[in-house]
């Protein structure tokens, strides 16, 4: 399609008719309508790719750590159905072992990812009656008569000093920790990577009477 050049004079445009332009746009009223340059586009700026150690905070915070059960031996009954264990004796405690395992989280973000670890290290029981908090390096040993009446843990053990009838409801409010180590490995896209985070904890509270060898009936 032939038309004039934009901006030119008639004599111009006489002129360039011996050289015929190709119109790159429609026709308006005989003269070409010239596209516009194209603008540059911007689109929206791209997020960053996450670092695989905040990924790793992340899967920590998505961990579910499993709450110690709280056992102990003694564990008898009194007259009001109330569970205790004995002034003086080698109370043993431990927790389920079946939750003595490894937990997994991952979080992932494009080729990045990290995935955490909490590995259990340490059983804690804190006694009450402002008795030391008594440490351990797994979950405990579960009591059997096998071990004898009075015998210590061979891991997990505690003696109460004195009674609980000074104390709320004449019983002690003792509280079972899981410590667990907390490890990550990842990838960032081009390498493996890892490292260590910070350690974390899960807790449970029992509460039970400490009571003297006469007030109790075996359970």
């Amino acid at each position: 399609m032939l038309c004039d050049a934009p901006g030119q004079s008639q004599d111009a445009a006489f002129l360039l008719a011996s050289r015929p332009l190709w119109c790159l746009g429609p026709l308006y009223d005989g003269r070409c309508l010239w596209p516009k340059a194209a603008s540059p586009t911007t689109g929206s700026p791209t997020a960053p790719t996450p670092r695989p150690a905040v990924l790793a905070q992340q899967a920590a915070q998505r961990l579910r750590l499993p709450l110690p059960m709280p056992r102990h031996s003694p564990d008898l009954r009194l007259p009001d159905d109330r569970s205790a264990t004995v002034v003086g004796e080698h109370t043993w405690f431990w927790t389920d072992p079946a939750d003595w395992r490894p937990q997994r989280e991952r979080v992932q973000a494009g080729a990045v990812w990290a995935e955490a670890t909490a590995v259990p290290v340490r059983l804690s029981m804190v006694p009450g009656m402002g008795q030391p908090t008594e440490f351990c390096a797994g979950p405990g040993t579960p009591y059997d008569r096998s071990f004898g009446l009075h015998a210590a843990s061979p891991d997990c053990d505690v003696v109460y000093e004195r009674s609980s009838m000074d104390q709320p409801g004449e019983q002690v409010t003792a509280q079972w920790s899981i410590t667990w180590r907390v490890v990550w490995r990842g990838w960032d896209g081009s390498a493996p990577v890892g490292g260590e985070l910070a350690p974390m904890t899960s807790r449970a509270p029992a509460r039970f009477a400490v009571a003297e060898a006469q007030a109790l009936r075996t359970r």
